[in-house]
C-alpha cells in the first residue's frame, strides 16, 4: 500500500474469488458515498469551511482548446459556490491554441499551463492524458480537491458531489461500457494479470463494480473522464509514472497487436491498478451517475438513472453529441440552459441547433 505500481494475486485463468452476494454492495457503495456527501453539505450549510476545487483539463490540440473554453465558461456560469475556482488548461508546448481561444480562456480566468511531453507518449493513445494529470496534481500543492476532467465536459449545476468526504482520497464513476474490463464472471485475462502484477495488487484489494451503461459486473475499472482526487496522496502522479513505465512493455505491445483496444484503454487500466495499489478500499469513492453523465450515451443509459432533462445532470461528458443538429430532440433542455448552450456552442465550437 502506498507505492505505485510484482502482482500478489491469482494466476491467469483463475477467477478472483469475489462472491456473487458481494454484487449487492455495488449500488450500496454509491449510496453510501452520497450519504457521506450529504453530511458534508450539512456541515457546509451550518458554517463549516467549504473545501476548494481546482478544475483542470488537457487541451492537446485546437479543437480540444475550444472544448476547454466551453468547459471553463460552463464552470463560471453554473458551478455555484465553486464558480470562481481555479481552472487550468494544460497545453503541450508543441500546441498553439487559436488566438480567440486564448483570449476566451483569459477572459474566463482560466490559466493556460504549458508542459513538455515526449514524442513517444504524445503518439500513444491517451498517453498525454495520463502523464499530464500527474503534472496537474503536482501543481496543486495541497489545495482542496483536484477535479481532473476531459475537455469535452460541461458543468451544469453546483458540483457538490465532487467534494471528497472525510476519509476519501479518490472518487470516480465506473467505466461506461465494460468492453475490455475484467468481468467478475470470467477468469482474469492475461492483459489484466499483467496490470495487477505490475501494480502489486493483492486479491483482497479487488471489489465489485458495475459498468454504468451496460451494467456488467466487473472488477475495479474507473472512467478516467472525470476524477476527483486529494492531491496530497499523489495518485495521479503515480498514474503518470506507472503508465510511462508500462505502456511500452513488450508483453503489453504483443497484446496490443492482438486487440487494438488494449492500446486505447491501457491508460485507464493502469489508473485502476494505481488506485488499488495506492489507496485502501475505504479511501475510494464511487460518484453518483449524474456527477459524470455520458451524454453521448444518453439513449443507452439505464432508465432508472437517466436524467429527465439535461439540467438535472451535474456534470456531463459529451464527445460527438453536439455534432448532431437535432441534439435537442435527444434530451429535453429547458431555459436558461438551452439558450446558453445554443449561444456558446455556436460561438465557441461552431455548432448549434
Amino acid at each position: 500500500m502506498g507505492h505505485a505500481c510484482s502482482y500478489k494475486g491469482n494466476r491467469v485463468g483463475k477467477s478472483v474469488p469475489i462472491l456473487k452476494a458481494d454484487l449487492m454492495g455495488v449500488r450500496e457503495s454509491a449510496t453510501g458515498y452520497a450519504l457521506a456527501r450529504a453530511r458534508v453539505q450539512v456541515t457546509q450549510r451550518r458554517g463549516g469551511k467549504l473545501a476548494g476545487f481546482v478544475f483542470a483539463c488537457l487541451a492537446e490540440d485546437a479543437p480540444a482548446g475550444r472544448r476547454a473554453l466551453l468547459l471553463a465558461r460552463s464552470i463560471r456560469a453554473f458551478a455555484g459556490r465553486f464558480a470562481e475556482s481555479p481552472i487550468w488548461t494544460m497545453v503541450p508546448c508543441a500546441t498553439s491554441l487559436p488566438k480567440d481561444v486564448q483570449n476566451g480562456l483569459n477572459a474566463a480566468g482560466a490559466e493556460v499551463v504549458p508542459f513538455d511531453v515526449s514524442a513517444e507518449v504524445a503518439a500513444f493513445p491517451f498517453g498525454v492524458k495520463a502523464v499530464v494529470a500527474g503534472a496537474a496534481e503536482a501543481r496543486v500543492a495541497g489545495r482542496g480537491t483536484l477535479v481532473w476532467m476531459d475537455s469535452g465536459t460541461l458543468v451544469l449545476r453546483e458540483p457538490n458531489e465532487l467534494a471528497l468526504p472525510p476519509g476519501k482520497a479518490f472518487a470516480a464513476r465506473p467505466v461506461d461500457l465494460a468492453l475490455i474490463g475484467s468481468r467478475l464472471s470470467d477468469p482474469v485475462t492475461p492483459f489484466w494479470d499483467l496490470i495487477y502484477r505490475a501494480c502489486s495488487i493483492a486479491e483482497e484489494s479487488l471489489f465489485p463494480m458495475e459498468s454504468s451503461v451496460d451494467e456488467v459486473p466487473i472488477r475495479p475499472y474507473f472512467n478516467a473522464g472525470l476524477l476527483a482526487v486529494a492531491p496530497g496522496r499523489g495518485v495521479l502522479g503515480q498514474w503518470a509514472t506507472t503508465f510511462q513505465r508500462l505502456y511500452q512493455d513488450p508483453r503489453l505491445v504483443e497484446l496490443y497487436r492482438a486487440d487494438g483496444r488494449y492500446a486505447v484503454f491501457v491508460h485507464q487500466t493502469v489508473l485502476a491498478g494505481v488506485v488499488l495499489s495506492a489507496l485502501d478500499r475505504e479511501e475510494i469513492g464511487e460518484l453518483p451517475p449524474l456527477a459524470n453523465y455520458p451524454l453521448h450515451l444518453h439513449d443507452r443509459y439505464p432508465l432508472a438513472h437517466r436524467p429527465r432533462s439535461l439540467a438535472e445532470a451535474t456534470v456531463c461528458r459529451y464527445e460527438e453529441f453536439f455534432e448532431n443538429p437535432a441534439w435537442q430532440d435527444v434530451i429535453p433542455v429547458e431555459e436558461p440552459l438551452r439558450g446558453w448552450l445554443n449561444r456558446e456552442l455556436g460561438r465557441i465550437i461552431g455548432t448549434q441547433s
